[in-house]
């Protein structure tokens, strides 16, 4: 039996010719009975205080629907759950809302909803929210970032650190004595790799109901 090697193989995408025919099938072109359309007006700075948010003008605008923001979540929604739980590391695990209430802490950082029947609608109501910010320090470094005195995200995750996870097995000292070469070298790995991603849903869960 012929064995297929994966690694160092040149593997065609099966993907591909759908794909460049125009065949391809998004969640942009998933259409349901009675669907509507949710946009998320983020923030444009990496630290700062939300002093108000005026959702006034958006809720006046046709074909919207419902207008949420952080306030409107709190005892509704827990936090959102961290993706990795590390053991026996210490993890802190701060409080992480779906819109933010206070503060926003990245550039990104969900800070209203808006769900209308058309995305246009949608679109264009998040333009209309008014949001006023108190800019706070941001550092980007993360290693400055987690120094005596650097800007603090969280109040109850000291120095931004949310673990220190050590790994290691038998006498690293011996081993590190016995060893013909020694390399020392610091390595710098990023933490994730993010994608924009849409989603689409139906509310109950299941097929829909069947008409006569």
């Amino acid at each position: 039996m012929a064995v297929t090697r994966m690694f160092g193989a040149s593997v065609k995408r099966r993907e591909d010719p759908r794909l460049i025919k125009g065949e391809g099938f998004y969640t942009e072109d998933i259409r349901l009975p009675g669907m509507t359309y949710m946009a998320v007006l983020r923030s444009p700075h990496a630290h700062a205080r939300i002093t108000s948010i005026d959702t006034s003008a958006a809720e006046a605008m046709p074909g919207v629907l419902l207008v949420l923001t952080g306030k409107d979540l709190e005892g509704k929604l827990g936090g959102m759950p961290c993706a990795w739980l590390v053991p026996n590391a210490d993890l802190k695990l701060p409080t992480y809302p779906a819109l933010a209430t206070e503060k926003a802490r990245y550039v990104g950082d969900g800070v209203a909803a808006v769900v209308a029947e058309t995305r246009a609608q949608a679109d264009d109501a998040i333009q209309a929210i008014q949001v006023e910010y108190d800019v706070l320090p941001a550092i980007v470094n993360q290693e400055k970032a987690t120094q005596a005195g650097a800007p603090q995200l969280h109040d109850d995750v000291p120095n931004n650190v949310a673990f220190t996870w050590k790994l290691g097995g038998g006498d690293v000292d011996q081993g590190l004595k016995d060893a013909d070469v020694v390399v020392k070298q610091r390595f710098i790995n990023q933490r994730l790799i993010p994608s924009a991603m849409r989603r689409a849903a139906r509310w109950p869960i299941g097929p829909p109901a069947a008409t006569s």
